[in-house]
Protein backbone atom coordinates (compact mmCIF):
# COMPACT_ATOMS: atom_id res chain seq x y z
CA UNK A 1 0.00 0.00 0.00
CA UNK A 2 2.62 2.84 0.74
CA UNK A 3 4.23 2.24 -2.94
CA UNK A 4 0.60 3.41 -4.45
CA UNK A 5 0.39 6.94 -4.48
CA UNK A 6 -3.24 8.37 -4.51
CA UNK A 7 -4.74 10.97 -6.93
CA UNK A 8 -5.54 14.29 -5.34
CA UNK A 9 -8.19 14.21 -2.47
CA UNK A 10 -9.12 18.39 -3.82
CA UNK A 11 -8.22 18.34 -7.65
CA UNK A 12 -8.40 14.70 -8.57
CA UNK A 13 -4.98 14.97 -10.41
CA UNK A 14 -3.22 12.19 -11.12
CA UNK A 15 -1.39 10.33 -9.19
CA UNK A 16 1.63 11.06 -11.47
CA UNK A 17 1.31 14.70 -10.47
CA UNK A 18 1.73 13.59 -6.68
CA UNK A 19 4.74 13.25 -4.46
CA UNK A 20 5.22 12.55 -0.88
CA UNK A 21 5.69 15.67 1.41
CA UNK A 22 5.95 14.03 5.14
CA UNK A 23 7.04 10.44 5.41
CA UNK A 24 6.43 10.67 9.22
CA UNK A 25 2.97 12.05 10.31
CA UNK A 26 2.73 12.38 14.31
CA UNK A 27 0.28 10.65 15.91
CA UNK A 28 -0.72 7.97 12.75
CA UNK A 29 1.27 4.74 11.75
CA UNK A 30 3.66 3.60 9.44
CA UNK A 31 1.16 3.81 6.28
CA UNK A 32 0.35 7.08 7.03
CA UNK A 33 1.69 10.27 4.67
CA UNK A 34 1.27 13.55 3.76
CA UNK A 35 1.36 14.22 -0.15
CA UNK A 36 1.77 17.18 -2.25
CA UNK A 37 -0.09 17.86 -5.43
CA UNK A 38 1.72 19.58 -8.07
CA UNK A 39 -1.79 21.01 -9.81
CA UNK A 40 -3.52 22.31 -7.10
CA UNK A 41 -0.48 22.92 -4.33
CA UNK A 42 -2.34 20.85 -2.18
CA UNK A 43 -0.68 19.30 0.62
CA UNK A 44 -2.96 16.05 2.78
CA UNK A 45 -2.98 12.75 4.42
CA UNK A 46 -3.25 9.72 2.80
CA UNK A 47 -5.00 6.84 3.56
CA UNK A 48 -7.60 9.09 5.14
CA UNK A 49 -8.95 7.82 8.76
CA UNK A 50 -12.62 6.71 8.31
CA UNK A 51 -15.14 8.86 9.64
CA UNK A 52 -15.88 6.79 13.01
CA UNK A 53 -12.13 6.82 13.99
CA UNK A 54 -12.13 10.57 13.58
CA UNK A 55 -15.85 11.14 15.30
CA UNK A 56 -14.05 8.93 18.29
CA UNK A 57 -11.00 10.84 18.23
CA UNK A 58 -12.63 14.34 18.55
CA UNK A 59 -14.87 13.28 21.25
CA UNK A 60 -12.95 11.45 23.84
CA UNK A 61 -8.81 11.84 22.85
CA UNK A 62 -8.49 15.48 21.20
CA UNK A 63 -7.45 17.21 24.21
CA UNK A 64 -4.84 14.74 25.49
CA UNK A 65 -3.49 14.01 22.17
CA UNK A 66 -2.98 18.20 21.88
CA UNK A 67 -2.15 18.52 25.48
CA UNK A 68 0.84 15.95 24.65
CA UNK A 69 1.67 17.89 21.61
CA UNK A 70 1.68 21.37 23.07
CA UNK A 71 4.57 22.81 24.54
CA UNK A 72 4.36 24.74 28.09
CA UNK A 73 2.74 28.08 26.33
CA UNK A 74 -0.43 26.30 25.97
CA UNK A 75 -2.41 24.17 28.64
CA UNK A 76 -5.27 21.65 27.46
CA UNK A 77 -4.77 19.62 30.92
CA UNK A 78 -8.59 21.41 32.09
CA UNK A 79 -10.85 24.27 30.36
CA UNK A 80 -9.65 26.34 32.66
CA UNK A 81 -6.21 26.45 31.90
CA UNK A 82 -6.61 26.41 27.96
CA UNK A 83 -8.62 29.89 28.53
CA UNK A 84 -5.67 31.11 30.80
CA UNK A 85 -3.06 30.28 28.16
CA UNK A 86 -4.88 31.40 25.50
CA UNK A 87 -5.59 35.16 26.64
CA UNK A 88 -2.51 36.33 24.07
CA UNK A 89 -4.60 34.76 21.35
CA UNK A 90 -7.49 36.89 22.08
CA UNK A 91 -5.45 39.81 21.60
CA UNK A 92 -4.30 38.83 18.45
CA UNK A 93 -6.87 37.60 16.97
CA UNK A 94 -9.15 40.82 17.89
CA UNK A 95 -6.67 43.01 15.49
CA UNK A 96 -7.81 40.21 12.57
CA UNK A 97 -11.30 41.58 13.70
CA UNK A 98 -11.69 44.62 14.98
CA UNK A 99 -14.19 45.45 12.18
CA UNK A 100 -16.80 42.93 12.88
CA UNK A 101 -16.93 43.77 16.84
CA UNK A 102 -20.00 45.41 17.26
CA UNK A 103 -22.70 44.85 19.86
CA UNK A 104 -25.64 43.11 19.25
CA UNK A 105 -24.17 41.01 16.36
CA UNK A 106 -24.64 37.55 16.38
CA UNK A 107 -21.56 35.31 16.27
CA UNK A 108 -20.93 31.38 15.72
CA UNK A 109 -17.93 30.04 16.56
CA UNK A 110 -16.98 26.52 15.79
CA UNK A 111 -14.31 24.49 17.38
CA UNK A 112 -15.14 26.77 20.19
CA UNK A 113 -12.85 24.51 22.96
CA UNK A 114 -12.55 26.29 26.14
CA UNK A 115 -14.65 29.27 24.94
CA UNK A 116 -11.90 31.77 25.57
CA UNK A 117 -13.17 33.39 22.49
CA UNK A 118 -16.98 32.93 22.94
CA UNK A 119 -15.89 34.72 26.11
CA UNK A 120 -14.38 37.75 24.80
CA UNK A 121 -17.14 38.32 21.72
CA UNK A 122 -19.81 37.95 24.83
CA UNK A 123 -17.78 40.84 26.73
CA UNK A 124 -18.24 42.96 23.45
CA UNK A 125 -21.94 42.69 23.70
CA UNK A 126 -22.07 39.86 20.64
CA UNK A 127 -24.60 37.08 21.25
CA UNK A 128 -22.83 34.08 20.58
CA UNK A 129 -23.27 30.44 19.69
CA UNK A 130 -20.31 27.81 19.20
CA UNK A 131 -19.95 24.27 17.74
CA UNK A 132 -18.20 21.92 19.68
CA UNK A 133 -17.74 18.21 18.98
CA UNK A 134 -15.13 17.85 22.13
CA UNK A 135 -17.27 15.75 25.12
CA UNK A 136 -15.26 18.42 27.42
CA UNK A 137 -15.24 21.06 26.39
CA UNK A 138 -19.11 21.33 25.60
CA UNK A 139 -19.96 20.13 28.94
CA UNK A 140 -17.90 22.83 30.52
CA UNK A 141 -19.44 25.33 28.03
CA UNK A 142 -23.21 23.93 28.64
CA UNK A 143 -22.53 24.39 32.22
CA UNK A 144 -21.14 28.21 31.67
CA UNK A 145 -24.78 28.96 30.06
CA UNK A 146 -23.30 29.37 26.63
CA UNK A 147 -25.51 27.60 23.39
CA UNK A 148 -23.06 24.80 22.10
CA UNK A 149 -23.85 22.29 19.41
CA UNK A 150 -21.67 19.71 18.54
CA UNK A 151 -21.80 20.01 14.51
CA UNK A 152 -22.95 22.45 12.56
CA UNK A 153 -26.08 20.17 11.21
CA UNK A 154 -27.54 19.96 14.61
CA UNK A 155 -27.14 23.49 14.66
CA UNK A 156 -29.30 23.99 11.57
CA UNK A 157 -31.65 21.13 13.07
CA UNK A 158 -32.25 23.03 16.10
CA UNK A 159 -33.03 26.49 14.22
CA UNK A 160 -33.39 26.05 10.55
CA UNK A 161 -33.88 29.82 10.50
CA UNK A 162 -31.11 31.48 12.19
CA UNK A 163 -28.86 33.62 10.82
CA UNK A 164 -25.28 35.03 11.63
CA UNK A 165 -23.44 38.29 11.73
CA UNK A 166 -19.90 36.65 11.84
CA UNK A 167 -19.06 33.23 11.77
CA UNK A 168 -15.55 31.84 12.71
CA UNK A 169 -13.21 29.50 13.50
CA UNK A 170 -9.54 29.29 14.50
CA UNK A 171 -7.00 26.12 13.53
CA UNK A 172 -10.09 23.86 12.59
CA UNK A 173 -10.65 24.17 8.75
CA UNK A 174 -7.20 21.74 8.38
CA UNK A 175 -9.43 19.36 10.70
CA UNK A 176 -12.33 19.11 7.81
CA UNK A 177 -12.59 16.42 5.80
CA UNK A 178 -14.45 18.01 2.60
CA UNK A 179 -13.39 21.77 2.67
CA UNK A 180 -15.58 22.98 -0.06
CA UNK A 181 -18.55 21.65 1.44
CA UNK A 182 -17.76 22.98 5.14
CA UNK A 183 -17.16 26.32 3.94
CA UNK A 184 -20.59 26.67 1.69
CA UNK A 185 -22.54 25.32 4.90
CA UNK A 186 -21.15 28.36 6.64
CA UNK A 187 -22.03 31.00 3.62
CA UNK A 188 -25.65 29.46 3.89
CA UNK A 189 -25.64 30.39 7.58
CA UNK A 190 -24.48 34.13 7.10
CA UNK A 191 -26.58 37.64 6.36
CA UNK A 192 -26.29 39.11 3.12
CA UNK A 193 -24.07 41.79 4.54
CA UNK A 194 -21.90 39.15 7.07
CA UNK A 195 -18.82 37.28 6.85
CA UNK A 196 -16.98 34.68 7.55
CA UNK A 197 -13.10 35.13 9.04
CA UNK A 198 -11.54 31.53 9.13
CA UNK A 199 -7.32 31.10 10.51
CA UNK A 200 -5.57 28.12 9.42
CA UNK A 201 -1.73 27.21 9.50
CA UNK A 202 0.17 27.96 6.64
CA UNK A 203 1.85 25.43 4.60
CA UNK A 204 5.06 27.48 3.72
CA UNK A 205 5.63 27.96 7.52
CA UNK A 206 9.29 28.52 7.96
CA UNK A 207 10.44 26.08 9.47
CA UNK A 208 9.56 23.67 7.39
CA UNK A 209 10.00 26.07 4.33
CA UNK A 210 13.23 27.91 4.79
CA UNK A 211 14.91 26.17 7.38
CA UNK A 212 15.72 22.22 8.24
CA UNK A 213 14.81 21.11 10.94
CA UNK A 214 14.50 17.24 11.42
CA UNK A 215 12.61 17.65 14.54
CA UNK A 216 10.37 20.15 13.73
CA UNK A 217 9.50 17.95 10.39
CA UNK A 218 8.46 14.75 13.87
CA UNK A 219 6.20 17.24 15.44
CA UNK A 220 4.29 19.86 12.62
CA UNK A 221 3.02 17.15 10.13
CA UNK A 222 -0.67 16.18 12.53
CA UNK A 223 -2.79 12.76 11.90
CA UNK A 224 -5.68 15.23 13.24
CA UNK A 225 -4.97 17.59 10.17
CA UNK A 226 -6.66 16.42 6.50
CA UNK A 227 -4.84 19.14 5.09
CA UNK A 228 -2.09 22.08 4.82
CA UNK A 229 -3.44 24.85 2.86
CA UNK A 230 -1.23 27.37 0.70
CA UNK A 231 -2.47 30.71 -0.55
CA UNK A 232 -2.92 28.43 -4.06
CA UNK A 233 -4.38 25.76 -2.87
CA UNK A 234 -7.25 27.86 -0.42
CA UNK A 235 -8.13 29.68 -3.53
CA UNK A 236 -8.11 26.56 -5.74
CA UNK A 237 -11.12 25.37 -3.50
CA UNK A 238 -12.36 29.06 -3.04
CA UNK A 239 -12.56 29.47 -6.68
CA UNK A 240 -15.10 26.66 -6.84
CA UNK A 241 -18.13 28.53 -4.33
CA UNK A 242 -19.82 31.73 -4.97
CA UNK A 243 -18.18 34.01 -2.68
CA UNK A 244 -15.79 37.00 -2.34
CA UNK A 245 -12.53 36.37 -0.32
CA UNK A 246 -9.66 37.83 0.68
CA UNK A 247 -5.57 35.79 2.18
CA UNK A 248 -3.81 37.57 4.60
CA UNK A 249 -0.18 36.34 5.67
CA UNK A 250 0.32 35.85 9.83
CA UNK A 251 3.69 35.01 11.48
CA UNK A 252 2.72 34.08 14.92
CA UNK A 253 5.97 32.43 15.94
CA UNK A 254 8.69 34.76 16.89
CA UNK A 255 12.31 34.37 16.00
CA UNK A 256 13.53 33.01 19.74
CA UNK A 257 11.11 30.52 18.76
CA UNK A 258 12.41 29.27 15.36
CA UNK A 259 16.37 29.56 17.28
CA UNK A 260 14.86 27.02 20.04
CA UNK A 261 13.85 24.75 17.24
CA UNK A 262 16.92 24.44 15.28
CA UNK A 263 19.18 24.78 18.70
CA UNK A 264 17.32 22.52 20.97
CA UNK A 265 15.13 20.77 18.51
CA UNK A 266 11.45 21.39 20.33
CA UNK A 267 9.10 24.09 20.98
CA UNK A 268 8.77 26.74 23.33
CA UNK A 269 11.32 29.05 23.15
CA UNK A 270 8.24 32.17 22.22
CA UNK A 271 9.63 35.26 23.40
CA UNK A 272 12.70 33.69 25.00
CA UNK A 273 14.89 36.57 23.91
CA UNK A 274 12.90 39.31 24.25
CA UNK A 275 15.52 40.87 26.51
CA UNK A 276 18.23 40.55 23.79
CA UNK A 277 16.12 41.23 20.32
CA UNK A 278 14.71 44.81 19.89
CA UNK A 279 10.52 44.81 19.87
CA UNK A 280 11.52 46.22 16.06
CA UNK A 281 14.02 43.43 15.09
CA UNK A 282 11.26 40.92 15.91
CA UNK A 283 8.28 42.67 14.24
CA UNK A 284 10.42 42.94 11.13
CA UNK A 285 11.62 39.54 11.57
CA UNK A 286 8.03 38.80 11.21
CA UNK A 287 7.19 41.70 8.20
CA UNK A 288 9.94 39.49 6.20
CA UNK A 289 8.33 36.07 6.12
CA UNK A 290 4.54 37.55 5.49
CA UNK A 291 5.98 39.68 2.75
CA UNK A 292 7.96 36.87 1.71
CA UNK A 293 4.61 34.40 2.11
CA UNK A 294 7.18 31.90 4.32
CA UNK A 295 4.43 32.31 7.06
CA UNK A 296 2.98 30.14 9.37
CA UNK A 297 -0.69 31.75 9.30
CA UNK A 298 -3.08 32.84 7.23
CA UNK A 299 -6.44 35.01 7.64
CA UNK A 300 -9.21 34.68 5.37
CA UNK A 301 -12.27 36.22 5.17
CA UNK A 302 -14.98 35.65 2.89
CA UNK A 303 -18.33 37.45 2.16
CA UNK A 304 -21.18 35.96 0.04
CA UNK A 305 -20.92 37.31 -3.77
Amino acid sequence: MNNIKPCCRVCRSSSDNQKVRANYVYGGNSEHKFYHCNNCDLVYLWPVPSMDEEREFYKKDFEEFMEDRSSSERNWSTPEKHIETNKDNVIRRFGFLERFLLNGRRVLEIGCSSGFMLDAFSDCGMNVVGVEPSGVFSNFLNKKGYEIYSSIPELILSKPKIKFDLIVHFFVLEHIRDTKEFITEQINLLNDDGAIVIEVPCVNDPLTSLYSVPEFEQFYWSIAHHYYFSPKSISYILDKIPCNYNIVPEQRYDLSNHMVWMQEGKPGGQGLYDKVFLPEMTELYKKSLKDSWNCDTMFIYITKN
